[in-house]
């Protein structure tokens, strides 16, 4: 199920599961993924769930801007309307949010931790 990561300084702020066929984001308490950000519209945008098909293999969402007043960004791209991907960061007012599809998302090898002759002192060969 792919997830929407709410990101301040690389660092997840929260994170919302994108398993419904459309999810509304914006200000107004009637949204799916409330903003509390003077800079977002009441009905800001939306993500419309498309599902594979002979062009995309794999489910997919696509980012719609609601007429907002100050715009949706797709990796700080304005756009009207974009099918996202995975890794694509959606910024919305000065809220950014990170796209994960799990049907792309690889883990990398996990570092090991190694102890230095320092008391205390932990690093990794990365």
């Amino acid at each position: 199920m792919p997830i929407l990561m709410q990101i301040k300084d690389d660092v997840v702020q929260n994170k919302f599961s994108l398993d419904q066929k459309t999810v509304s984001i914006g200000r107004g308490t009637d949204n799916d993924i409330q903003l509390d950000d003077k800079t977002v519209s009441s009905n800001h945008a939306w993500l419309e769930f498309h599902p594979a098909d002979d062009e995309h293999k794999h489910e997919f969402y696509r980012l719609i801007d609601l007429q907002s007043t100050n715009g949706s960004f797709v990796n700080e791209e304005k756009i009207t309307e974009k099918d996202i991907k995975h890794n694509d960061i959606v910024r919305i007012g000065f809220v950014s949010f990170k796209y994960i599809d799990e049907n792309e998302h690889r883990f990398e090898e996990t570092s090991k931790v190694h102890k230095s002759w320092i008391p205390g002192v932990y690093y990794t060969k990365d």
